[in-house]
């Protein structure tokens, strides 16, 4: 292993820049089969937002106001450019769940190259390998690199806008500042707010690193505002000059309106509950379900206690992120991470800072600012959040490691630190892991803690011995590079394992995440619920045949209180299907006056009921649909689900209820 500073110090052979290349190659050939494998068991995965894809192809104005529908009824709650690149892929390869998907693949693996770039500038080729190769094995990131959600473009937006800051501190290049505000402004239109919370780094290393006098920098970073100013607003604002009646209501805004959709929903919302509901996330709950799996049987732990891990139960606080859930999705190797944080302390405090100090600067204010936001959202938070926080904390890892290697090298007292920092992260993992497993693990998951401890202490133990046995003297030979390789490897074990839990069963569509629990034994793939998968496939084609069948001009397909069911049926036909309520059934968009006048029109004859998720109805999506449920209740006849639905019972659960607005019309019956 080369030291550290390699790169700076003196040129790099020829064997030393073949090395670096085949070592490039590889981790990203490692990071796409992990993000491709099996990539096809997902299907659409995200089917709200492959829904909004395959309604934006209808046409420019779908595709313009980000519909969730053909019809333009309303829209999905995200900004538009991240599914604009699908409905792109979907042009070139057809509408198949590969062509949603692989952007995200590409932004995934295009995301582990620059961050390898961006560490190999500074810190030299094993520094760039190495943080390419944690990123890549960083299981929340493999996790959203294989859905359609639009993480992974924000991360690789950040990531450029990243590379286009440093260079500008490097160098005091305004124009260089300017393309990095841009690409911030281009990430509001990926993930609004969400971007935004680099900023305040973003300022600090173009001020602390950029020559020139205080005006000039304040005149650079106040033309930079303006920038992202000019590229964040342009179509949240002309969305919002669009009179209501000629574009889709803005989803999951209350005021039907962008700009408050960026601010409450997909801002406020993060913080605070914009919603009622009836449950917590407090530790007493944790408390109680242990209690209470004590005195259930297995299954029925493993059940609840499965359902219960999709959604992210820590108290909000400053030790929310060291949650064993929450820290197995990118944290298992914090210990070296922060040794690599602790260079920039180590550093000169002379304006304008050296690069390496600049780019540590960025990676720890990077950190630190996204984690204190997700210690503090009590709103809507979710496990995916934190792929926002694989770059910086695999690009310190790599710093920490090539840092203690030098150490190593140079002898004396500082050199038991890598030992001890290999030893102290297998423990940080095995406390992660140990709290992360859900109730009911397998052996195998138990004893993986086991193993890495035993294999790290070798590897330090090694290390230890060899650094006695030369005593005073700098150096390091082939033993001491093996053990670094088998401790390092040991220490990759668990992350690894967490990742393929995306990989080797189907991932989890709307809310991502990685949870080893998945891979317990037996396989769930002969499970109640894969059957009720399948079965719930079958009524749908069910359904969608009898509305076809029943379809006599109208401009809906069918309309439900919220996206679950509309998604699919989409996704199946194409069709536009109305989301009474937007995503989760909250969004004030109908009432009962505007709904009879579509029914009038001929453009909704079939409404569906009783359709909403567990999540929408703790949220009070029922109480918020209750007076369009109670018109429906008294203008629509219940249609018999013997025309609509399969007889087997496993499909559709019971509550939902299909009603005809038009009864007098006549029913053909699904052929």
């Amino acid at each position: 292993m080369d030291s550290p500073g390699a790169a700076a110090d003196h040129p790099e052979s020829a064997r030393s820049l073949r090395w670096g290349v085949v070592a490039q190659v590889a981790v990203l050939a490692l990071a796409a089969a992990l993000r491709l494998w099996r990539l096809d068991q997902n299907g659409f995965d995200n089917e709200y937002y492959a829904a909004a894809v395959r309604s934006m192809m209808a046409g420019w104005h779908t595709f313009f106001y980000n519909s969730f529908d053909p019809a333009g009824f309303v829209s999905v709650d995200k900004p538009p450019l991240a599914l604009w690149i699908q409905v792109a892929s979907v042009k070139v390869l057809g509408f198949r769940p590969l062509a949603v998907l692989l952007p995200q693949v590409l932004e995934g693996v295009a995301a582990v190259a620059v961050l390898s770039h961006l560490v190999r500038r500074h810190w030299g080729p094993v520094a760039g390998v190495l943080a390419g190769l944690f990123l890549a094995l960083t299981p929340i990131a493999v996790a959203v690199d294989r859905s359609g959600n639009t993480d992974t473009g924000l991360v690789l937006v950040v990531l450029a806008a990243s590379w286009a800051l440093l260079t500008a501190a490097e160098r005091g290049h305004r124009g260089l500042l300017l393309l990095a505000m841009a690409l911030i402004g281009i990430g509001f239109n990926v993930k609004m707010l969400a971007a935004f919370v680099v900023l305040p780094t973003f300022a600090l290393v173009y001020w602390l690193g950029a020559a020139g006098s205080w005006r000039r920098r304040a005149a650079d970073l106040a033309a930079g505002g303006l920038v992202l100013a000019a590229v964040s607003l342009p179509w949240t604002i002309a969305y919002d000059l669009t009179p209501a009646a000629q574009r889709p209501y803005v989803g999951s805004s209350p005021q039907n309106s962008m700009i408050d959709l960026a601010v409450g929903h997909n801002g406020v919302g993060r913080f605070v509950r914009l919603w009622q509901t009836g449950r917590t996330a407090q530790a007493d709950e944790a408390k109680s379900r242990r209690r209470a799996a004590a005195v259930r049987p297995p299954a029925a732990v493993t059940a609840a206690d499965g359902y219960a891990r999709l959604f992210v139960r820590a108290p909000v606080g400053p030790l929310r992120l060291a949650d064993g859930q929450l820290a197995a999705q990118a944290e298992w190797l914090l210990p070296l991470a922060l040794v690599g944080a602790a260079g920039l302390w180590r550093g000169g405090r002379r304006r304008p800072l050296a690069p390496t100090q600049l780019g540590l600067l960025l990676w720890v204010g990077w950190g630190l600012t996204y984690s204190v936001v997700y210690s503090w959202a009590g709103g809507i938070f979710h496990f995916y959040y934190l792929a926002t926080l694989g770059p910086p904390l695999a690009a310190l890892a790599a710093v920490g490691i090539v840092a203690l290697w030098r150490r190593y090298r140079d002898g004396g007292a500082p050199a038991v630190a890598l030992a001890g920092a290999l030893l102290v992260t297998a423990m940080w993992q095995t406390y992660v892991h140990t709290t992360g497993l859900p109730v009911v693990a397998d052996e195998w998951q138990r004893r993986l803690p086991i193993w890495t401890l035993l294999v790290v202490a070798l590897a330090a133990g090694v290390l230890l011995a060899r650094l006695l046995r030369r005593g005073e003297h700098p150096g390091a030979g082939t033993p001491e590079r093996v053990a670094v390789g088998v401790g390092l490897g040991a220490l990759l074990l668990m992350p690894a394992a967490w990742a393929l839990s995306s990989v080797l069963v189907r991932g989890v569509a709307v809310i991502p995440s990685a949870d080893i629990g998945r891979l317990r034994s037996p396989a769930p793939t002969p499970t109640l619920r894969a059957r009720a998968r399948l079965g719930e496939t079958a009524d749908r084609r069910q359904l969608i045949a009898f509305l076809e069948a029943n379809r006599h001009g109208e401009r809906f397909l069918l309309a439900t209180p919220s996206a679950q069911l509309a998604s699919p049926l989409i996704v199946a036909t194409g069709l536009p299907v109305m989301a009474m309520g937007g995503f989760h059934g909250l969004d004030p968009i109908l009432t009962p006056e505007r709904l009879a006048a579509l029914v009038a029109e001929g453009q909704v004859r079939f409404v569906m009921l009783g359709e909403l998720s567990i999540a929408s109805r703790l949220m009070g999506a029922e109480a918020a649909g209750r007076p369009l449920a109670d018109w429906i209740h008294a203008n629509g006849t219940p249609v018999d689900p013997v025309l609509w639905s399969s007889p087997s019972g496993i499909g559709w659960p019971t509550r939902r209820e299909l009603y005809d607005l038009k009864p007098g019309t006549g029913l053909v019956p699904a052929s």
